[in-house]
């Protein structure tokens, strides 16, 4: 199994649709992927579980596997998209404060996470620096750092990477660190490529407004289209 965590505190960088695009890439491989939501605001779960009912989410709600109230692999809907998913929903905003006096669950997340039956496990998380997000940096084998090119890109990675770090003296486990250039243009995306610190995918993700209708309406990319082929070639990079 490989974990892979879709993390950045920044919004409007494609960070859910990264998730969600790179999981459907796995998935048309023929292999069994899980997406797990672990943010609040729960746009992946909205995109893959549309047709379900609010009750139905809920029940099964990341949280609850989180405070110990249900098995985590008892808390997987499956989806249309060939995927398996582990709902978020905006309890989840409740996990750090229930949680905060169990570090217990820096340690029971991953291993929860490594016994799940899939081969890909991808975690959507949330874009602040919360218990949620370091419970998926601490399970993933990949960080993946959705970066545009702004002024607060380059304070926002190297808040990441720090919790990287921690995550890795506190496990004696290395994690591989990329940053993913998205929503850019060719230019933007060679500008993030040349910082010398980072280390950075050979795929960028480009500005597409297929993209975002995909999102929107909770449709699956079409395959041998330049939207598909960009998340395929980052499942190559990244995962295969």
């Amino acid at each position: 199994m490989k974990i892979i965590t879709i993390a950045s505190l920044k919004g409007g960088c494609g960070k859910t649709s990264t998730a969600l695009f790179l999981a459907e890439a796995l998935a048309h491989t023929g292999q069994r992927v899980i997406l797990i939501d672990a943010d609040p605001n729960n746009n992946a779960t909205d995109y893959l579980a549309r047709d379900e009912l609010p009750e139905a989410i809920e029940a099964r709600s990341l949280f609850h596997a989180l405070a110990g109230r249900r098995e985590l692999a008892d808390c997987i809907l499956s989806s249309s998209f060939g995927l398996d998913l582990i709902p978020g929903t905006p309890s989840l905003a409740n996990a750090n404060i229930e949680l905060s006096s169990d570090p217990g669950v820096t340690l029971r997340f991953p291993m929860d996470v490594k016994a799940l039956d899939a081969n890909f496990v991808v975690i959507d998380t949330t874009p602040a620096l919360t218990l949620e997000m370091r419970l998926a940096v601490y399970a993933a084998d990949v960080v993946l750092v959705p970066v545009g090119l702004s002024r607060w890109t380059l304070q926002g990675y190297e808040i990441i990477a720090n919790e990287v770090q921690k995550a890795e003296r506190s496990t004696g486990r290395s994690r591989e660190l990329l940053a993913l250039p998205s929503i850019v243009t060719e230019r933007e995306a060679a500008q993030l490529r040349a910082i010398p610190t980072w280390k950075t995918t050979k795929t960028a993700i480009l500005k597409m407004a297929a993209i975002r209708n995909a999102t929107n309406a909770a449709h699956a990319l079409k395959a041998n289209t330049g939207a598909w082929e960009m998340f395929w070639k980052l499942a190559e990079e990244v995962a295969l």
